[in-house]
């Protein structure tokens, strides 16, 4: 059984898979999403942040990608709201990130050095300088750096507008298509096997199947090229709104939202493909997040849920071309999925149009070691 032919296939309906749908039909090509399920992966579940500078270990090849995608986002979220009117929650909103000690403050000031250096925004400063951006923080608090040009988003509002505006642009999705080979013909990808047999025909292939790309055959990708990390995350739902920025400090991070709501997370676990949220780590993030913030401790507890990251052996997205001609990954984002949606579908749209990506792609290439099969 075959599907009509489309210029490109995409395997999964994460924000990597929706946004590059998008920008490839925006182009004036024909594309079908498949995804296993919509709002199963990690997109649906992320914290939001839109923060490269708050988690950047140091000067890199990752560092520079989330900072050209950051670049992006407020034009994205723009013509998201003109194609679909809908909000996705895009606020310059700055970021702290604090400590609980001067050692702390100093060492998170050697750890932001480069970025100075580098042009970037950022302000260090003590524990009032932190509580006079942030009220609700607790005196412990000894300070840290403001990072004022990172910003938060609402990943369900962010993935409702990505794929209305596909779908208004002319991109199929295919729900409950659990896809389970690659199709390869003389060395190309020609599209997508689902499991009940169906074959999914089309010019070109993308793999955004996040934390399932390495379960599918003739991708290319080792068995163990991407596994999957639970991020558990707890929403408090205060009477007010107790924080605007974005607030990362030891044990957790707090990410508010327009409407009060602040999302505490998030853990990182090994867990397989399991997604139940614990009772640990509810404790856990609770005890981090209402030491951080006493104010929080009187807000109701709205939900919790548990995401899956995809994460690659070196925490490295695999981007680009592989061995296999017409076949785009675009996955293995682990924690930086939201934010490196935008430069994502700006790769897999120019690789797909024969341009020049945006920059090297070398260090994210499928055919580095430890990611090929």
């Amino acid at each position: 059984m075959h599907a009509p032919m489309s210029d490109v296939v995409v395997i999964g309906g994460g924000v990597a898979g929706c946004a590059s749908a998008l920008a490839l039909a925006r182009r004036g090509l024909s594309v079908r999403v498949l995804e296993r399920n919509q709002g199963e992966g990690a997109s649906w579940a992320a914290a939001g942040i839109i923060g490269p500078q708050l988690e950047a270990a140091g000067d890199g090849p990752l560092a520079r990608l989330c900072l050209a995608s950051r670049a992006l986002y407020a034009e994205l979220a723009a013509s998201l709201v003109e194609a679909t009117g809908i909000d996705v929650g895009y606020r310059q909103s700055g970021a702290l990130r604090v400590a609980f000690t001067a050692e702390g403050r100093e060492e998170i000031a050697r750890e932001l050095a480069w970025q100075r250096e580098a042009g970037l925004t950022v302000e260090i400063c003590d524990g009032d300088g932190a509580r006079a951006r942030a009220p609700a923080l607790c005196d412990e608090v000894a300070g840290g750096a403001w990072l004022a040009d990172e910003a938060r988003i609402d990943p369900p509002s962010l993935m409702r507008a990505l794929r209305i505006a596909a779908e208004r642009a002319g991109v199929l999705f295919s729900t409950g298509a659990t896809v389970r080979r690659i199709v390869v013909e003389r060395e190309h990808a020609r599209g997508a096997q689902l499991e009940d047999g169906t074959k999914i025909e089309a010019g070109w292939t993308v793999l955004a199947a996040g934390s399932w790309s390495s379960l599918l055959e003739a991708s290319g990708l080792a068995p163990s090229a991407v596994r999957p990390v639970r991020g558990q995350i707890v929403e408090l739902t205060p009477a007010s709104p107790v924080l605007s920025q974005v607030v990362y400090g030891p044990g957790c991070y707090l990410s508010p939202r327009d409407d009060g709501r602040v999302l505490v997370g998030a853990t990182m676990e090994f867990a397989g493909y399991v997604t139940a949220v614990t009772s640990r780590a509810v404790r856990d993030l609770l005890t981090a997040a209402l030491r951080l913030a006493p104010a929080l401790g009187d807000a109701p507890i709205g939900r919790t849920w548990a995401g899956l990251r995809p994460h690659p052996k070196d925490a490295l997205p695999i981007l680009g071309e592989g061995e296999i001609a017409n076949l785009i990954f675009a996955t293995g984002h682990f924690r930086n999925g939201v934010l490196l949606a935008p430069v994502t579908a700006k790769i897999v749209a120019a690789l797909i149009a024969g341009e020049e990506p945006p920059l090297d792609l070398s260090p994210f290439s499928a055919r580095r070691a430890g990611i090929t099969g």
